[in-house]
């Protein structure tokens, strides 16, 4: 995971809006994209994602194919799949014996260019959004039981946490004079040695979280109260109604 997976905070339009605006925003997003099995569609939505992220968000493209980078590897894989195993009837070219067809060409961008879309709109929403009014939102706003949504603030806390201890890690080792090796086998002794205590502080952080939580009080109680509440703005309200307008459109569009 990338350290630029995590809320960032700046002075944007993503960031002054509230959560509730931004979930319906991405749950616009993915319905759209599951709406089209063609590519140009979602190309379109994948494009007008990454301009939301570059305009609406303030982040710049660096740091979002620093954030992504894993992603795309991840679906240039799943693409190259889908391209030799769904079967098609025309074919476009061969690789050595190996046919490409037409359909299979169209099928495998599409579904590529959908798992980066929702990917991507999610990064926005996280590197947008701060993990305590996520919490505030879906308690207050939708009134989730605040213990499941607490697991939802500790995932997303714990991701950056760990990888800054992953970090410290691997200087510490460097600083020890174990460094990286070359070789498969100086590999896995490398993962070993640089999982292990990994593992074992992420362990230790979660024995004492869960004690912390245990000695409050935690979940004794159905319901809690807050310090502060979440409120819809007024530019939330006119995005979010901007995309379930453009859903409905779409859905209608779709249906003619």
């Amino acid at each position: 995971m990338s350290w630029a997976f995590q809320y960032q905070e700046k002075k944007s339009f993503m960031n002054n809006i509230d959560p509730v605006s931004k979930l319906i925003w991405m749950v616009c997003i993915s319905v759209l994209v599951f709406l089209y099995e063609t590519p140009l569609p979602q190309f379109y939505l994948l494009m007008a994602t990454i301009l939301l992220a570059l305009t609406l968000a303030n982040l710049s493209l660096t740091f979002i194919l620093r954030g992504i980078w894993i992603m795309i590897l991840f679906s240039t894989g799943f693409f190259v799949l889908q391209l030799i195993f769904v079967p098609g009837h025309t074919v476009l070219f061969y690789v050595g014996p190996l046919p490409i067809y037409s359909e299979s060409l169209n099928f495998a961008t599409a579904i590529t260019l959908r798992i980066l879309t929702i990917f991507m709109s999610s990064f926005i929403f996280v590197v947008s959004t701060d993990p305590r009014d996520i919490v505030l939102a879906l308690t207050q706003k939708f009134k989730v039981p605040y213990r499941f949504a607490y697991a939802i603030f500790v995932a997303l806390r714990f991701v950056p946490t760990i990888e800054s201890e992953a970090r410290v890690i691997e200087s510490a080792q460097i600083i020890r004079g174990v460094g990286k090796q070359k070789g498969l086998k100086n590999k896995v002794e490398n993962f070993k040695r640089f999982s292990m205590p990994l593992l074992m502080g992420a362990i230790r952080r979660v024995r004492i979280t869960a004690n912390t939580m245990d000695s409050k009080g935690y979940g004794a109680y159905r319901d809690r109260t807050y310090i502060r509440t979440v409120s819809i703005t007024t530019k939330g309200k006119i995005f979010a109604a901007i995309w379930v307008l453009t859903l409905i459109f779409a859905i209608v569009l779709k249906i003619i």
